[in-house]
């Protein structure tokens, strides 16, 4: 008996250790980006200074996608698949392998798929109706033409034609230039084959279309032309036919054959389906890691955060949007769900790591779990600033100044995602996708296709129910019909193809054409019934009484949660769970901190100012209660005065400057209004006996746009998100003090300051560089951004 009792013990012990632990990363925990190769114009040097520049940061994969060059520099460019590229290709892989980078690749060049390997009678394809109406009849002709899409941003050899997504054979012979000169080189294979968002358009036919039709609708489309016009009423079925066709066809002749393809040469596919014709969710299922994307900058009202109206635009990818991706990678048992994160966030030159945060957050909260930035251009090491530069923005690259503090964003990725990626996702409910309906809505065009940017207009009800289960506190995941046919009864509850459980299904609200539910009547719910689910499942108390963002995962020995404060109001309160637990753990991934999260019976508190967030634990095994702390709570004033220098700058400012209080360097002289890079403050302060024994908080207030802080000399943390807090960890001690912030702001102030001079910095082929709203523009006109500590720094007792 005493032996069981220690072995229990030492389990008990055991299991108690691990909880209070951070998980062993995986590989993929770390950021991905987009890796723009301008003309393929690399060599070994500049890929070796890149990809030390990403390795440093914490960037732990790059995929390469071509584009167009840069203007002069014909001689340096590659041509994409050559034997020189593919060589470029095995130099990246051999480079990146020593870092601990991974390399994947686009399957194409600038996108959507296609090139010199096209022939027209294989590329994207159009129907042309003509409508003659003869004694009240309408004569309807079809002619099957090429819609002449070429391209988009394509780099040198891989110019053409759009390839016809639909045609199994078009696709085939697509696909037979990579194995071809793969092979010839001997060049391995990418970790990964990627595919950007589906910008095909006006391709609403394939050539065999009218057989596709009849063999899988049962009945001849060329007879009921005038019902897929609309010029006869039929309820629009023909037109939802059509359109489920299309899906059919992309589905089976594009990607389950591109993926097979893929695996064949022991390679993974990631893709981005949103934009297609088609069931979005049949198409991110049937890929290893579905892609979704966020494309501008979510307006959430954090306290705090520096806002630049007029440089941003609304992000399209909301809480609806971003959880297709991962619906389909829950609902199939697939391990990752990346996104394409920060497309357009703000404006060029303008975005700080601060604004990356809360939209990272959301991602989180939607399941994503594999982030992949948009992006990085490769820029040889000694190209004068700013080097080269992809058209859309986030620029996250060595010449940006916020590459400076970049590596703490990083790592605060790899840690959030260590846990995102441990265990088995735990959502509530499955919410049937009512794709059959929306297929039934005429538009102006034959084609529908599900695009970020008008989601709102294809599926305003389904946004409205989801909008509805995630506010009373629940989660949930998409399944489509395909999917749901593989859906069984476990145990009472619904367990998926990929093994996932779930409570019960929802068949949404305006769903009027139902599915096939049968087997799963028991576990189906009609509506977002606030009664019905409560039946089913306990809701999140943080997320409907407080409306905190929150996913939550079940691990070995329990549960674990992301949970973010995405509103503008600090949060302290004592939650309910929805899953039961007698004990938790809080995880910082800001600062890596772990510690026992206070409870109060079954209650957990959760404390998070407005743009903070935490990863909670949860554990069956008791934790012996600690006593509360009474402490008082005491400011502090840091006034100075403060003495401002710079490191790290260009333009040179070669000048430090006294200060009285603390102000902004913006203003302080011409060659301050123009600098980029680091102004150093310090100043020292006094601390009496009775104040040293106190636990101190430092607030740095309004910072633009990230600082390093050290107190004696020693480095205590770096605030990069709002808001700008961080523990002084005992360094404070009675006497004086040396309190040093070092403060790095945006690129903006230098390239204007360019603009105004006449400096020709935009050197790039095609579309060059574009301002957020796709329009030729200089930065002339830029006023000077605020640069420094804007506002009194203080301490205060935790």
């Amino acid at each position: 008996m005493k032996r069981f009792f220690i072995t229990c013990l030492a389990s008990c012990l055991a299991v108690t250790v691990l909880s209070q632990s951070w998980p062993t990363p995986l590989p993929e925990a770390k950021a991905g980006t987009r890796w723009w190769w301008l003309g393929s114009a690399v060599d070994k040097e500049g890929l070796e200074w890149n990809l030390s520049e990403y390795a440093h940061a914490g960037i732990g994969a790059v995929e390469i996608t071509p584009l167009y060059g840069v203007k002069g520099n014909e001689k340096n460019e590659l041509s994409f698949l050559s034997p020189e590229w593919m060589q470029a290709l095995r130099m990246t892989q051999d480079i990146a392998k020593k870092k601990g980078i991974e390399v994947d690749m686009n399957c194409g060049t600038g996108w959507p798929f296609g090139g010199p390997q096209v022939s027209l009678d294989e590329a994207a394809c159009k129907a042309v109706f003509t409508d003659t109406v003869i004694n009240g009849e309408h004569h309807i002709d079809v002619q099957i033409g090429r819609t002449k899409q070429k391209v988009k941003r394509a780099a040198p050899g891989g110019e053409g034609w759009v390839v016809d997504h639909f045609d199994r054979d078009a696709v085939k012979h697509y696909l037979e230039r990579f194995e071809k000169a793969f092979a010839e080189t001997g060049t391995p294979y990418p970790h990964t084959f990627f595919n950007d968002s589906y910008e095909v358009y006006r391709a609403n036919w394939t050539p065999t279309l009218f057989e596709e039709f009849q063999k899988r609708r049962g009945y001849d489309l060329r007879q009921h032309l005038p019902e897929l016009l609309g010029t006869v009423d039929d309820g629009n079925q023909v037109l939802a036919d059509y359109r489920e066709t299309l899906s059919d066809l992309l589905y089976e002749n594009f990607t389950l054959q591109w993926v097979d393809w893929a695996h064949r040469h022991g390679v993974k596919v990631r893709n981005q389906a949103h934009g297609s014709p088609a069931n979005l969710l049949d198409l991110y299922a049937a890929v290893d890691i579905p892609e979704i994307e966020g494309f501008g900058l979510s307006e959430l009202g954090i306290k705090g955060l520096r806002t630049d109206p007029g440089m941003t635009r609304k992000n399209f990818s909301d809480v609806s949007m971003l959880k297709y991706a991962s619906s389909a990678a829950h609902v199939m048992g697939k391990p990752f769900t990346s996104s394409e994160t920060f497309t357009w966030l703000t404006e060029h030159f303008r975005t700080s790591l601060s604004q990356m945060k809360p939209d990272l957050d959301l991602m989180f909260t939607c399941g994503v779990n594999h982030v992949y930035f948009h992006g990085s251009c490769y820029t040889p090491k000694d190209d004068p600033w700013p080097g080269w530069k992809f058209y859309a923005s986030v620029d996250m690259s060595p010449t940006n100044s916020i590459w400076r503090d970049a590596p703490y964003l990083m790592k605060y990725i790899e840690r959030c995602q260590s846990f995102l990626q441990m265990g088995k996702p735990d959502n509530d409910f499955l919410v049937y996708l009512p794709v059959r309906d929306m297929w039934h809505k005429r538009g102006k065009e034959l084609l529908m296709q599900f695009d970020i940017h008008n989601m709102d207009e294809k599926a305003p009800q389904f946004i409205k129910s989801i909008l509805k289960i995630d506010s009373l506190g629940y989660d949930c995941d998409y399944i489509s019909d395909r999917q749901l046919a593989k859906v069984r009864i476990e145990d009472g509850m619904l367990v998926t193809e990929g093994g996932t459980r779930y409570r019960a299904l929802i068949v949404p609200s305006g769903t009027t054409i139902q599915p096939l539910t049968a087997h799963l009547s028991p576990l189906v719910i009609q509506g977002e019934s606030a009664d019905a689910m409560a039946r089913y499942a306990r809701a999140e108390d943080m997320k409907s009484r407080l409306g905190l963002r929150a996913i939550r995962r079940k691990n070995a020995t329990g549960y674990h949660y992301f949970i973010a404060n995405l509103t503008p109001h600090d949060i302290d309160d004592y939650v309910t769970l929805a899953v039961d637990c007698k004990s938790a753990t809080m995880y910082d991934a800001m600062t890596g901190d772990v510690t026992p999260a206070p409870m109060d019976g079954g209650r957990v508190r959760i404390c998070l100012r407005s743009g903070e967030s935490v990863i909670l634990r949860t554990s069956d095994i008791p934790q012996d209660p600690e006593a509360p702390k009474a402490a008082e709570k005491a400011t502090l004033p840091i006034n100075g005065p403060w003495t401002l220098s710079f490191m790290e700058e260009s333009p040179k400012v070669n000048e430090t400057f006294q200060l009285k209080e603390l102000q902004t360097w913006n203003d302080l002289n011409d060659s301050t209004a123009v600098t980029m890079g680091t102004g150093v403050y310090t100043t020292t302060l006094y601390i009496n006996k009775e104040q040293a024994r106190k636990h101190w908080m430092i607030d740095l207030g309004d910072v633009r746009e990230s600082a390093r802080v050290y107190i004696n000399g020693e480095f205590i943390g770096c605030a990069w998100a709002v808001p700008f807090i961080l523990d002084c960890k005992d360094k404070l001690h009675k006497g004086h003090n040396e309190i040093r912030i070092e403060v790095t702001n945006l690129p903006a102030n230098r390239i204007a300051d360019m603009d105004r001079r006449g400096i020709a910095w935009r050197k790039f082929k095609e579309i060059n560089v574009v301002d957020i709203n796709y329009k030729k523009t200089t930065y002339d006109h830029w006023k000077p951004m605020p640069s420094g500590l804007n506002s009194p720094v203080k301490l205060f007792t935790k």
